[in-house]
């Protein structure tokens, strides 16, 4: 992964918020937050496209609903309390649904982007880039 600025005529996909991906034949290219990426074919590991974190949804929905039970059967403030954590564990996670992954080598964490259009930025990714995961 290497971070800098070169100039090369990169085709670009938006991402949520701010930012841009794009890709070369050689490269996937990320800018975001005044943060620029590029990171070498030959690094990528995998790609992979993760449409929801699962654990955290059904977190979210459980405390919900623990929530809601106890405010209505025992104690309305620490009900409430519960409810409210939950609505944003759930509002957190649906902001951060269809989460394209890109490990790289010799990285501990993954590179992770959230595209406008997610399939259709890991389907040619992976066309143009290389494995997919």
């Amino acid at each position: 992964m290497v971070q800098g600025s070169e100039a090369v005529d990169v085709t670009r996909m938006s991402l949520r918020g701010d930012g841009w991906i794009g890709y070369t034949d050689h490269a996937v290219y990320i800018e975001r937050d005044d943060e620029k990426i590029k990171i070498e074919e030959e690094h990528v590991e995998q790609l992979a496209l993760r449409s929801l974190r699962w654990d955290l949804a059904v977190l979210g929905a459980l405390l919900v609903g623990v929530g809601g039970y106890v405010a209505v059967t025992r104690n309305p403030l620490v009900g409430v309390a519960f409810a409210a954590f939950g609505a944003v564990t759930l509002y957190r996670t649906y902001g951060d649904r269809y989460e394209l992954i890109i490990r790289v080598q010799n990285e501990p964490k993954p590179v992770t982007v959230h595209p406008t259009y997610p399939v259709e930025c890991h389907e040619t990714l992976v066309e143009h880039i290389g494995p997919a995961g």
